[in-house]
């Protein structure tokens, strides 16, 4: 079964975000067609065909419809339509490139909408296009590093949607298919994401033990890989700053930033996810909040905020709620409030639990200010929001 085109979680998750359901959407996609609207087809059937658009039965949209979706949504053709692909060739899906522009795409699509919609077409890709070519091998060693890197992207996806059991083991075989690839950055790569799932599952000497055997197999095979570096090194002090062992999780976080401007002596591997100076200072402001270092933590999260672009819609929202968490422990509630607002606002037509699970956790901290207007109203926007997405969820 051939993957689902990315627009299709584009548009399901747009109709979503605005309560919308497939009846009130046709309605809609009628009247913006004006005085040709007696030339779409009838009701049920236009229905019809935005449940097929949307789970990704039907590969192309036609350039009219394509029109009316971003008239109804004000949205621009190339924000909806953007990542669409063409077919492939068999003698591209031979190739690297070709799967290094989708998992490009992939990733920039998850970014802006969020696991829970695109796990589906991860897992469609895989089935369709790699593993075909996995089992033939036909192409050696790439074959297992190209389904090494899309497994652990459906494992971050499944994680994103809330199933931490499904992610990992996704993570478990990216690991395998890697160490048959030989691609020893991918390797450690995968070994940072599942440290960051065993810290998630309250599981920190875990997280700490496969960061360093991460860091340890880029050691032993002498791979000049900055950016995994930093990663893993970051992954290793999250992990000792939620055991309280301060000082080491400083001295690698100092380690982390020496090593985040080195340039690589050789190219990284295009298969692992680019980890910046933003992502270092986030994950700096979650040591820091977790050890209690609350001003070093707000000062963290602002440089993330200030350096992180406004369309990485879910890492901004990772940050806001990291730095609103700190001022709350500062008894700062306004400012906090504020970046809780727009961090739902923002979010709104993200599928991400782990985003809806950091809000229920500020909603607890928000409970000891009620008595306080702007608390209150903040309050009351979370429970609707929780209860709202929750829905959306199942």
């Amino acid at each position: 079964m051939a993957a689902p085109p990315l627009w299709s979680a584009k548009i399901r998750a747009e109709r979503k975000a605005r309560g919308w359901d497939a009846h009130s959407t046709a309605r809609r996609l009628r009247k913006a067609a004006g005085d040709d609207r007696h030339d779409l087809p009838e009701h049920t059937d236009l229905v019809r065909s935005i449940r097929r658009w949307e789970s990704g039965k039907i590969a192309v949209m036609s350039e009219r419809y394509r029109l009316l979706y971003c008239a109804i949504l004000q949205l621009g053709e190339d924000v909806l339509f953007g990542e669409e692909d063409r077919p492939a060739s068999p003698q591209e899906s031979a190739g690297s490139e070709t799967d290094l522009g989708k998992i490009a795409s992939l990733r920039q699509a998850d970014r802006q909408v969020g696991g829970g919609h695109l796990y589906a077409t991860v897992i469609g890709y895989l089935q369709s296009t790699v593993a075909p070519r996995l089992f033939s091998g036909s192409e050696g060693d790439h074959s297992f590093a190209t389904a090494a890197a899309f497994t652990e992207m459906a494992g971050w996806m499944a994680h994103d949607a809330g199933n931490d059991l499904l992610a990992d083991q996704h993570f478990h075989r990216a690991l395998a298919f890697a160490g048959l690839g030989g691609d020893r950055q991918l390797e450690a790569h995968v070994l940072g994401s599942m440290s960051h799932l065993t810290l998630h599952l309250g599981r920190p000497g875990e997280a700490v033990t496969y960061a360093r055997r991460g860091l340890d197999t880029l050691t032993r095979t002498r791979v000049p890989a900055p950016a995994v570096g930093v990663r893993l090194l970051a992954k290793a002090a999250s992990g000792l700053a939620a055991q309280n062992e301060s000082a080491e999780a400083a001295r690698l976080l100092v380690r982390a930033e020496a090593m985040l401007g080195r340039q690589p002596e050789q190219s990284p591997s295009p298969w692992a996810a680019p980890y910046d100076e933003a992502t270092l200072a986030l994950d700096t402001a979650r040591c820091m909040l977790s050890l209690g270092q609350v001003s070093e933590a707000q000062r963290q999260g602002r440089r993330f905020l200030a350096i992180r672009s406004a369309h990485r819609t879910r890492s901004r929202a990772f940050g806001q709620l990291v730095l609103a968490s700190a001022l709350l422990k500062q008894d700062q509630l306004d400012e906090a409030c504020t970046l809780i607002l727009d961090a739902v606002e923002s979010t709104r037509s993200l599928s991400s639990l782990v985003v809806n699970r950091q809000l229920t956790d500020l909603q607890d901290q928000l409970r000891a200010y009620q008595g306080h207007q702007g608390a209150t109203d903040c309050l009351d926007v979370l429970d609707s929001t929780h209860r709202e997405r929750c829905w959306l969820y199942q």
